[in-house]
């Protein structure tokens, strides 16, 4: 992967550029091993601060670990990568995915729906599906609005 040049000037930017620059390795990643750590880049005004891969922890853990990062070292951004069981918006099918979201304290949330589907024994995506704003719900959702409060 070719890690994006971060723009202080434009940090939006910036990282706009890395959602699509991890999409897209998280996409090879998966494709290549048939699955994909579940992992959080963390990033502060001046760029990626940590990678944080997460094994062992339990869900409501890494959320109360990841406020207490951002909020702790002046935290911007951060994107996080997992296979996750994603419900379709206008119904209740649900399908596992390779999800990229993406929320800033300048209000971004976005995140990469890539629906994994098989053929004979191998794992595919489907091209992967952006879903923005309040359209997003989930655990992880909300959490610069959250540090605010």
């Amino acid at each position: 992967m070719n890690a994006p040049e971060w723009n202080k000037q434009d940090k939006a930017g910036s990282l706009q550029k890395w959602i699509k620059e991890l999409n897209a390795e998280a996409r090879y990643q998966f494709l290549e091993a048939g699955t994909h750590l579940e992992i959080f880049f963390v990033f502060n005004d001046e760029g990626l601060m940590e990678v944080v891969p997460i094994v062992g922890m339990e869900k409501d853990e890494i959320i109360s670990e990841l406020r207490k990062m951002l909020s702790g070292r002046n935290g911007y951004a951060f994107i996080h990568i997992a296979e996750v069981t994603a419900r379709h918006m206008d119904s209740n099918a649900e399908a596992d995915s390779l999800m990229v979201h993406a929320e800033s304290r300048e209000g971004l949330t976005e995140a990469w729906f890539s629906t994994v589907t098989t053929q004979g024994d191998e794992k595919l995506l489907l091209d992967a599906v952006k879903v923005e704003g309040a359209s997003l719900d989930g655990r992880f959702c909300g959490i610069f609005r959250d540090l605010e409060s």
